[in-house]
């Protein structure tokens, strides 16, 4: 589980909001599914010649990191 889930709190509420989360473990697990089954990355563009290709590689870039956050925030394997 990433600790942008329990940030800034400490104490009880820390521990209330990590059993909160991890209660809806079922839910990320369907989401991942989903994600994995209809949002895959996108290949790389190696087309040079047309014009402004390394404007489309950086968003096929952009769209595959904000893939790779997701994941790693819905992710509650501990150690993570």
């Amino acid at each position: 589980m990433q600790s942008v889930w329990i940030k800034g709190l400490t104490g009880k509420e820390k521990e209330q909001r990590k059993a909160e989360v991890l209660g809806h473990r079922n839910a990320f697990d369907d989401l991942k599914e989903i994600l994995e089954r209809h949002y895959k990355k996108k290949d790389c563009l190696r087309d040079y010649d047309v014009p402004n290709w390394e404007l489309r590689q950086v968003a096929v870039n952009e769209y595959n990191s904000v893939l790779d956050d997701i994941m790693k925030l819905i992710d509650l394997t501990e150690g993570k």
